[in-house]
């Protein structure tokens, strides 16, 4: 069993490894040291020479590890910033870009990603809407007249006239290998989500169908937007973990028991869980759930033991080594959190349980023991999203317990819906009428009294003071349980 407080020294020691790395990138952010930081590099090659000298001695090696990673850490982070500093060069310049999302309407904009040919950078371009900039679609090639600008926490954005900007042939030779797969899955996404109008739906019910299965959350209202948020099902517009271990699942049933372990078995669903990753834009929330399943899958062919919470750190070094500048994503932070959280405090909340053969054959027994994981799953990720929640967007979801034990089903019913689409598209129209009545109980919930506690704005410190908290109740729950204390 997880407990709070061996985790970090026998269970998961790739987490403190991961949590240096990411104390370093937080202060290669606030340091002003130019990339080509020659000591810090030498001093990291020093480190790393002088550590397998001290291999005997396991708390110094310890040391120098952690130390070594968090020196990583700044470098990447320095670098990162670096080259965002010289693309915002502050001068207006020609560029040739391409577009990488759908386009989203703003109330006098058209916003939509860009990929910068030169650079192979992602920054956020808000068009002046009108005909032209409503038309633009993923694997666009555009030309451009403007300056790129540093936004909020640390990405790019840039402003363009409509009379500063013209179509132009992509030019996808320029980008790297991975961000022309990308445009090209982007591209079927596009396919889809035309196939996805012709459905007839509502915008509301096309809204939530495009964002719950092909990521694409530009066509959501800001009202639909507030409903889920309000009732805190937003986590099921966002891709996660839920929607890919759902797709991983339907995927693995589909396969041979016995062959389930087998290479090529796992071969076809990381590469399937990596092509979904690709078509829905790669974004860190699925890109962490994609780098966990892809483990997971690797680990169950040895029939390891599947150390979650090291899957999860792992997950968020290679995230972090491929772009520090991850760790200051709303998305990553509650994404991982969630997780965490899950993995420290569920064994905690539900304790031992036996199992009895018969149980598995008994319908109500199957429900009600469902029903309580979905509880207290719930209640694990609140504990750790929660602070961070009010943190960044004011608000407590009231009824998140009662959300999540429909919104959890209902995704499950849509996804497995959209993918016998593909086989049955006369089933489209079950699909939407289960959208539709999913928004209705959604809204319903919205007006329930005090649905949600508004204008929280808590502090940097007492986001902190909350986690600490968190992690002492977790802590003596793991010594109560240790030392005989059951939950009734």
């Amino acid at each position: 069993m997880w407990s709070a407080d061996n985790l970090l020294a026998t269970r998961a020691p790739m987490l403190p490894i991961a949590l240096s790395m990411m104390g370093g990138i937080v202060i290669g952010i606030n340091t002003s040291l130019p990339y080509t930081a020659t000591p810090l590099w030498l001093c990291l090659a020093g480190l790393l020479v002088l550590q397998f000298f001290f291999k005997s001695r396991p708390l110094t090696h310890t040391f120098f590890i952690f130390l070594c990673t968090l020196l990583l850490g700044m470098l990447l982070a320095i670098r990162e910033q670096n080259r965002q500093q010289q693309a915002c060069s502050g001068q207006v310049e020609w560029m040739e870009a391409v577009v990488a999302s759908e386009p989203t309407e703003k109330a006098k904009t058209m916003s939509v990603e860009l990929l910068l040919c030169e650079t192979g950078q992602s920054t956020t371009c808000y068009f002046k809407k009108d005909e032209r900039s409503r038309t633009l679609k993923p694997g666009d090639g555009v030309q451009l007249l403007t300056r790129i600008e540093n936004g909020w926490h640390h990405t790019l954005h840039c402003y363009v006239a409509a009379d500063k900007w013209q179509r132009r042939p992509a030019a996808l030779q320029q980008l790297s290998i991975v961000d022309r797969m990308r445009i090209t899955f982007l591209r079927w996404r596009h396919s889809l989500l035309e196939q996805y109008r012709l459905l007839g739906a509502s915008d509301d019910a096309y809204g939530v169908l495009a964002a719950m299965t092909l990521g694409d959350k530009s066509a959501l209202s800001r009202e639909l937007r507030d409903t889920y948020s309000v009732t805190g099902a937003s986590h099921v517009l966002a891709l996660s973990g839920l929607h890919l271990g759902i797709i991983y699942m339907l995927l693995s049933s589909l396969t041979f028991y016995e062959r389930r372990r087998s290479i090529v078995s796992q071969t076809v669903l990381i590469l399937s869980i990596w092509a979904f990753a690709l078509l829905v834009g790669l974004p860190v929330s699925v890109v962490r759930s994609a780098c966990m399943i892809s483990i997971f899958a690797l680990f169950s062919l040895g029939q390891r033991p599947h150390m979650s919470v090291n899957l999860l750190a792992l997950a968020a070094i290679i995230i972090l080594l491929l772009n520090p500048l991850a760790l200051y994503d709303i998305g990553f932070q509650l994404s991982f959190l969630s997780v965490f959280s899950i993995l420290l405090a569920l064994p905690l909340m539900e304790g031992k349980r036996t199992k009895k053969p018969e149980d598995s054959k008994n319908f109500w027994k199957i429900l009600i023991r469902w029903v309580k994981g979905s509880f207290w799953i719930s209640l694990a990720a609140q504990l750790g999203t929660a602070p961070l929640i009010a943190f960044y967007f004011g608000r407590f979801s009231t009824y998140f317990l009662l959300t999540n034990l429909i919104v959890i089903p209902a995704a499950y019913a849509i996804l497995c819906g959209a993918l016998l689409m593909i086989v049955l598209p006369q089933t489209g129209g079950l699909v939407v009428w289960t959208v539709e009545r999913l928004n209705d109980v959604l809204t319903g919930i919205t007006k329930l009294p005090m649905a949600s506690l508004e204008g929280l704005h808590p502090s940097v410190v007492q986001v902190l003071l909350c986690y600490v908290c968190v992690a002492a109740l977790l802590v003596i729950a793991s010594v109560l349980s240790r030392s005989g204390w059951q939950r009734s």
